[in-house]
């Protein structure tokens, strides 16, 4: 007991040693932080003093030559807000030469002012020198007009100051001294900074002592500067603290400027020898100006009771503390000698239970099988994972210790097994079922558990155990089968058995909610010609990017879907908030399409026409509304394509007229039933007819006179397009032909315009077909243009490019039609060997009246004469057209105003007419 008290009373020692020097610590921080609060308040006011001398400084920097009242009014503010400067002076340096003038000129304001020096303390005129600095303007006036003409070169006292000044350009204080002016005691320190001449940039110290031509300087008064900085930022001179400042460097009684005695708070104090340490002192030194100043702070010597509280309890409760704990101790001692006693007998009876323990582990930890014990209390925590668990889960012992299971499915709560097992333990009978289960990898796996109760010897339950098996390589074979059933091994997009399981569960959605769903069936324009250019390959890489970019152009509550070949199927529902999709959905899926594709380093353009069915509009059945979907489809293929149409009853009947068109028009060759209509191009400058436009009509004998637009994209998708392109080409070289032989010379210059779909450009032996053409019929292949659509020729850019370079060398002329419709960019265009751009009378038809309209034709005519292509309006009908087509440079125009197309006889009578009336 006496050893433990003893021990006591000298831990006790040592913490009250150890906090006594912590309460220094804190006593000498919280000095140092009140001594460098004044320091900092001390350099920042000395500073803001110095700036303002730069302030005045650059005044005389801006100008040429400054005015003693403009440099009263911008040093008045300066003076007043910093009421410890003594006086701001500007300082003139002139040689003995102009003495005379200055003195007269400062005579002027202080009369019987000469120039003077001092001597002996005194002010006295001054001696004859080859140079001067004399004080020309300072403020306050009225308290320093005696400084006026004072030569401060003289005695040179702060030299070495002013040297530096003059040698770096930035402000510099010089030593204490004795001021020529203001109260007693007359001590200041003078701060100069150097003005140089108006204009002047020196750069080094050699240029900027030659550029010299004066000084602005600040006297401060030290004392009543400190005092009024402490005064101005609301802290007491020096509080707590004795304070010295010196305007040296070192503690040096001359240079002392300042002097404050701290006194200390009313306090009890302590006894000195409790607390033997020395007050904290802190000898700062500081910058002003260049010159180095110091602060000294001491702490008066007086020892509080509030600085020493903690040290003080330490020793009083340590005291009290050593006491009670001898006593407890002794207490202790007994208490041990019967706590060990029935340790060693509970050692043994442990020693038996671990033995039998071991073995039952031994058993868990070599099963193949993952078995885990969990607590059997709300929570069930993870008590015991076996090796075989580990390897399968990834994660260690250590890391599932104490872990709910839940951490294996995390956030994938959403499958029926959970609530199976989550039931089986809340009633405490054996559960099974398969669930996802994640690694620590966060890899998912397909995971069989069996979890049975444990139960005790009074059959309640303590814990559960569980065994796993990994199914998940069952699972992934399951899953394919059904994922190959079910989408298209292509593109990877839903098929149709698919697309029918979604639209009837997604009727079934909608009947309850009301609103209405979108089939939409789409089809790429001439993937036929696409597909024979690029190659079984190409065509497999451009189909899967166009199913790419259905996907992103839809949401993903939207399903897209691959039904065959070139044709795919969309499902959209009404956005946020709306009963019904809009419109603007497939058009922006049409839009996506249109957009360039990179395809084996050929870049194409391709279009899309699509069809629409609403449910419940049209029908409530999932397979009709893919029927009807396709039946708008073909009608916006028979519209020309790159649209979309709704679905109509009446639609049934056009796809009948389909039908018994696309029937016809594989004879309608051999039945001689097309003709060509002719339409004139005509220069309105000279008034004559140039070239004709040749137009294919198909005058049937039972549907009459058929309109191009309804069989000739019928003749693309079928490749009747080919016997019917090279008819038409072949007929119209014969029709000028004879023309040109019945009008003689005056018609030799006429040309025949013929269009060329994509399907002829595809062929390989196009160029020749067009040579054998002009050969047989004689043509001279300048009287001959073919016109290519501007979409046709970015369908495949290089593919194009090729042929119009060999037709070029045939010697026939090549023309852009419907210019401006298209997707063709500058770039491209200046690679395209054509002599002519055929404005599309989409643009013409308004131009009088749309300025949109109006500034797009004028851009292509100006685009055309700068690439010195010929420029073609269509559409032509009305004077007005005209007329503004011809003011913007357009010579030769086509339309109705001119003519419509007519068949040949009658073209004759129209040329014949022109002729007349250019004769006349």
């Amino acid at each position: 007991m006496v050893l433990a008290l003893l021990s006591g009373l000298g831990c006790t020692a040592l913490l009250f040693a150890g906090v006594s020097r912590l309460e220094q610590d804190n006593v000498s921080l919280a000095f140092l932080q009140r001594a460098h609060a004044r320091l900092f308040v001390l350099q920042q006011g000395v500073g803001n003093a110095i700036a303002g001398l730069g302030s005045v400084n650059q005044l005389f920097a801006s100008r040429e030559r400054v005015s003693r009242k403009e440099f009263e009014l911008f040093t008045r503010p300066i003076i007043e807000h910093y009421p410890y400067m003594q006086a701001i002076s500007s300082l003139r340096v002139i040689g003995h030469a102009e003495r005379a003038a200055l003195e007269a000129e400062l005579a002027a304001v202080v009369p019987g002012t000469v120039l003077t020096e001092m001597r002996g303390g005194q002010r006295v005129p001054a001696d004859a020198r080859d140079s001067y600095r004399v004080i020309e303007y300072i403020e306050p006036m009225a308290a320093n007009a005696a400084a006026i003409g004072l030569d401060t070169a003289y005695p040179a006292l702060d030299g070495g100051a002013r040297n530096k000044a003059y040698a770096s350009g930035r402000p510099t204080a010089g030593k204490l001294v004795r001021l020529a002016q203001g109260p007693e005691p007359r001590l200041g320190v003078i701060v100069s900074m150097p003005v140089f001449r108006y204009g002047a940039q020196p750069a080094s110290p050699a240029e900027r002592r030659a550029a010299l031509a004066g000084e602005t300087a600040m006297v401060l008064r030290p004392g009543d500067m400190i005092e009024k900085i402490y005064a101005t930022a609301g802290l007491p001179a020096s509080g707590d603290l004795n304070l010295k400042v010196y305007a040296s460097g070192a503690e040096e009684p001359d240079a002392l400027v300042y002097q404050a005695a701290g006194q200390p708070a009313a306090q009890a104090e302590l006894p000195h020898w409790l607390y033997p340490a020395p007050p904290p002192r802190l000898a700062q030194p500081f910058d002003v100006a260049g010159q180095t100043w110091l602060m000294v702070a001491t702490q008066p010597r007086a020892v509080l009771v509030g600085d020493h509280l903690a040290s003080i309890f330490t020793l009083a409760l340590g005291a009290i503390v050593s006491v009670l704990g001898a006593a407890y101790v002794n207490s202790l001692a007994s208490r041990n000698r019967d706590v060990q006693r029935r340790v060693d007998q509970r050692t043994a009876e442990l020693h038996d239970v671990n033995r039998a323990m071991r073995l039952r582990d031994r058993a868990i930890e070599s099963n193949v099988n993952a078995i885990i014990i969990t607590d059997g209390a709300p929570g069930y925590a993870i008590a015991y994972a076996n090796p075989a668990f580990e390897r399968l889960t990834g994660y260690s012992g250590a890391e599932l210790a104490g872990r709910s299971t839940r951490l294996l499915h995390g956030d994938d709560v959403d499958q029926p097994g959970v609530s199976e097992l989550v039931a089986a333990v809340r009633e405490q009978r054996e559960g099974h079922a398969v669930l996802r289960h994640y690694r620590k990898d966060g890899a998912m796996f397909w995971n069989d558990v069996y979890v049975s109760p444990v139960r005790d010897e009074n059959g309640e339950v303590t814990h559960f155990v569980s065994f796993m098996h990994d199914i998940t390589a069952i699972k992934a074979y399951e899953t394919e089968l059904h994922h190959q059933s079910t989408h298209d091994a292509l593109t990877g997009l839903p098929n149709r058995v698919l697309l029918l399981d979604r639209l009837r569960q997604t009727i079934t959605h909608s009947e309850r909610k009301g609103h209405a769903l979108w089939v939409v069936s789409i089809d790429l324009d001439r993937f036929k010609f696409t597909n024979s250019r690029l190659g079984h390959k190409g065509g497999d890489r451009l189909l899967q990017a166009v199913a790419e970019r259905l996907q992103l152009a839809l949401r993903p509550v939207d399903t897209v879907a691959r039904i065959g070949g070139d044709e795919f199927a969309l499902m959209l529902l009404p956005e946020q908030g709306a009963l019904s999709p809009r419109a603007d959905q497939v058009q922006r899926v049409l839009d996506c399409l249109a957009a360039p594709l990179l395809i084996d380093n050929q870049e194409l353009f391709f279009t899309c026409s699509a069809g629409i069915a609403v449910y419940p509009d049209d029908s409530a059945d999932p397979g009709a509304l893919l029927e009807r979907a396709d039946i708008a489809m073909y009608r916006a293929k028979e519209m020309g394509g790159n649209n979309y149409q709704f679905y109509t009853p009446a639609m049934n009947e056009k796809l009948g007229e389909r039908m018994l068109i696309e029937g016809a028009l594989r004879s309608a060759l051999e039945r001689r039933e097309f003709v060509l209509h002719y339409q004139p191009q005509v220069d309105t400058a000279s008034g004559r007819i140039v070239g004709m436009e040749a137009l294919i009509r198909w005058q049937h004998p039972e549907l009459g006179m058929v309109a191009p637009n309804r069989f000739i994209p019928l003749a693309e998708e079928t490749g009747l397009i080919l016997p019917v392109g090279a008819w038409v080409l072949r007929t119209a070289c014969e029709q000028l032909m004879a023309w040109r032989a019945a009008g003689g010379a005056g018609r030799d210059s006429l040309r025949v315009a013929v269009n060329v779909s994509a399907r002829q450009m595809a062929e390989p032996d196009f160029v020749q077909s067009v040579a054998a053409a002009l050969a047989e019929t004689g043509l001279p292949p300048a009287c001959l243009e073919l016109e290519l659509t501007e979409s046709q020729v970015m369908n495949d850019v290089e593919h194009a490019i090729a042929v119009m370079h060999e037709l070029k060398k045939l010697g026939v002329q090549l023309a852009i039609d419907d210019f401006g419709t298209g997707y063709s960019s500058l770039a491209h265009l200046k690679r395209f060997a054509i002599d002519v751009l055929k404005i599309d009378q989409t643009f013409v038809r308004d131009l009088t009246v749309d300025p949109d309209d109006a500034a797009i034709v004028i851009t292509i005519i100006a685009l055309a004469a700068n690439l010195k292509l010929e420029v073609i309006s269509e559409g032509v009908e009305t004077l007005e057209q005209m007329a503004f087509l011809r003011q913007h440079g357009c010579r030769q125009m086509q339309g109705y105003y001119f003519s419509r197309p007519v068949p040949a006889a009658a073209f004759e009578a129209v040329l014949a007419e022109y002729e007349a009336r250019a004769a006349a």
